[in-house]
């Protein structure tokens, strides 16, 4: 199974690839070459590849998709999951900001999807997980940015489930709380860190509805999963 995770050099991207069994072949990518590079030791060189790639840029993904499967053969797994965040109220939101958290997090998404769909299709086989936020469908303040680019991914995703689940493929949503990872400020791990989930938690929920790919009876559509004590 070839597996294809974004923002791999990090949080919930890295402990995804961590936790993914041998057999899986991993396409590594993100911007930061170094971490990328680091998970690649981890996991073992003979099983993955690295990518450097910003997926608001799209000769770099058309690139990467190229270089991915002459080494492993097409995508079965992409797992959508680089993103940013910047948590201010409107007001004091520069306008860039604002457009860049919709670029990399809904856009750049689309376009990895767009990269490995035809061949899905084609070949009647595949999965798209996206690493999703409660923020797509609950208000927080501070939040406009980034839960306006959750939210019309979500819509997006929801749609695209429809347009594709007659082609045998899966569109699966993750959609997390408040989780332990480098979106968040130092302060606010500190202050709520032992609130938020584990995002090797996570992994393992996730490893588990990948190898649901090969079933043709059903179907995870949508994975929330909240903090035990709540939002926060």
């Amino acid at each position: 199974m070839h597996v294809w995770i974004t923002g791999a050099g990090s949080g919930l991207g890295a402990a995804i690839a961590r936790k993914l069994p041998p057999q899986c072949m991993i396409t590594l990518s993100g911007r930061n070459l170094a971490a990328l590079e680091a998970m690649a030791e981890h996991i073992g060189r003979d099983r993955s590849i690295v990518c450097q790639c910003d997926v608001s840029d799209i000769n770099a993904i058309t690139a990467l998709h190229r270089d991915a499967v002459a080494r492993f053969g097409p995508v079965d797994v992409l797992v959508n999951n680089a993103g940013i965040a910047e948590f201010t109220e409107l007001v004091e939101t520069q306008l860039e900001s604002f457009e860049r958290q919709i670029d990399v997090n809904l856009v750049g998404a689309i376009r990895c999807i767009k990269a490995i769909l035809p061949s899905m299709i084609e070949r009647r086989r595949g999965m798209i997980l996206t690493m999703n936020s409660v923020a797509a469908t609950t208000s927080f303040t501070s939040c406009t940015g980034y839960a306006a680019s959750k939210a019309g991914l979500l819509a997006a995703t929801r749609s695209l489930r429809q347009e594709v689940r007659h082609h045998g493929i899966k569109v699966v949503d993750v959609i997390l709380g408040a989780t332990a990872t480098g979106i968040w400020s130092e302060a606010m791990l500190a202050e709520h860190g032992e609130r938020m989930i584990n995002p090797d938690d996570v992994a393992q929920m996730v490893e588990s509805v990948i190898f649901t790919l090969d079933n043709p009876t059903f179907l995870v559509e949508e994975l929330t999963i909240r903090p035990q004590l709540g939002d926060l």
